[in-house]
């Protein structure tokens, strides 16, 4: 029988050791991507002292996405049903909000209710965040801060004040009316006069 030849010790190491250098990388898995930061979350008194308007409102109807890229948004129609903050023109207004932004609100669902904070930008009302779910805890909490609010009213539009100006000659009837107007009344005055002359000559 021939002999059986055996690795010495220090080939036996060489070859664990390699066998380990191959298995760790295996084992480590892929590199785990870094978290996406978080959103900020503003306190309420933050969130308050941030938004020109807080109120209250259902959504009425939910618009489809206009714009492109960051300048995507999101219009909403909103019946309004209490105001704890500023004032609103009116009770429907539309709210605007925009997506696929970095702490973009989610969609508000159509027939919810909502707690607003807004920003005006131009002629626009711009959702913010903590805008969420009229629950009955934020409505405690809103209330807290600003008190129970008050119901929405149209703002009732301007009217006329005329000012009399003493010692003013009232405007001839020439000057009121448009220039076809005045001729056509100073031609019927004329046939008046026509007529009744030709009714005083004697047949």
């Amino acid at each position: 029988m021939g002999r059986v030849i055996r690795p010495g010790r220090r080939v036996l190491a060489a070859a664990v050791t390699a066998a380990a250098l191959l298995v760790v990388p295996l084992s480590a898995g892929p590199v785990q991507a870094a978290a996406a930061p978080k959103c900020p979350s503003p306190t309420l008194n933050q969130a308050i002292a941030g938004a020109d308007v807080v109120f209250r409102g259902e959504v009425k109807k939910v618009r489809g996405v206009t714009g492109q890229g960051k300048q995507r948004t999101r219009t909403y129609q909103v019946l309004s049903d209490r105001v704890y903050q500023a004032s609103l023109v009116q009770p429907a207004v539309v709210v605007t909000a925009r997506v696929g932004v970095r702490c973009a609100l989610p969609k508000l669902a159509e027939g919810g209710r909502y707690l607003f904070f807004v920003r005006e930008s131009g002629a626009r009302l711009m959702a913010v965040p903590p805008t969420g779910k009229a629950t009955a805890k934020l409505t405690r909490q809103v209330e807290a801060k600003l008190g129970s609010g008050a119901q929405p009213e149209p703002v009732p539009p301007a009217t006329a004040e005329l000012t009399p100006v003493p010692h003013a000659d009232p405007p001839a009837l020439t000057r009121l009316l448009a220039p076809g107007a005045a001729l056509l009344i100073i031609s019927l005055l004329g046939l008046l006069v026509v007529g009744r002359l030709g009714r005083r000559t004697p047949g």
